[in-house]
C-alpha cells in the first residue's frame, strides 16, 4: 500500500503540471480520484481516503498555480555547488 505522504506528493506533483489549464484540472482530480480509490480499502481506519478527498478537492477547487511552483526544480537533482551556495545563503538568513 502506498505511503500517504507518498500519496500527497504525487497528488501536488501531478497538480502543478495540470499548469492552471481547467481541461487538464478536472482530468488531473478524476484520476487522482480514482487513484485514491485503488489504494485504499473501504476498512481504512485512519482517515487516508477521506482526507485525500479533501486535499483533492481543496487542489482543484481553491487553488491557483502561481510562477513560482511551475518553475520550481526539485533540489536533490541538484548540483553539490548549488546546494552549498544554497545553504551558505540559508545558514546568513536564519542564524
Amino acid at each position: 500500500m502506498m505511503a500517504e505522504c507518498d500519496f500527497y506528493m504525487t497528488l501536488y506533483d501531478d497538480f502543478i503540471k495540470t499548469k492552471n489549464d481547467d481541461k487538464n484540472k478536472v482530468l488531473w482530480k478524476t484520476y487522482k480520484i480514482l487513484d485514491l480509490m485503488k489504494i485504499t480499502t473501504e476498512n481504512n481506519s485512519n482517515g487516508f481516503m477521506e482526507n485525500g478527498l479533501r486535499m483533492i478537492m481543496l487542489l482543484f477547487n481553491n487553488y491557483q498555480i502561481d510562477s513560482y511552483d511551475l518553475n520550481s526544480f526539485d533540489f536533490s537533482e541538484t548540483s553539490i555547488d548549488k546546494k552549498e551556495e544554497l545553504q551558505i545563503i540559508l545558514k546568513t538568513e536564519f542564524i
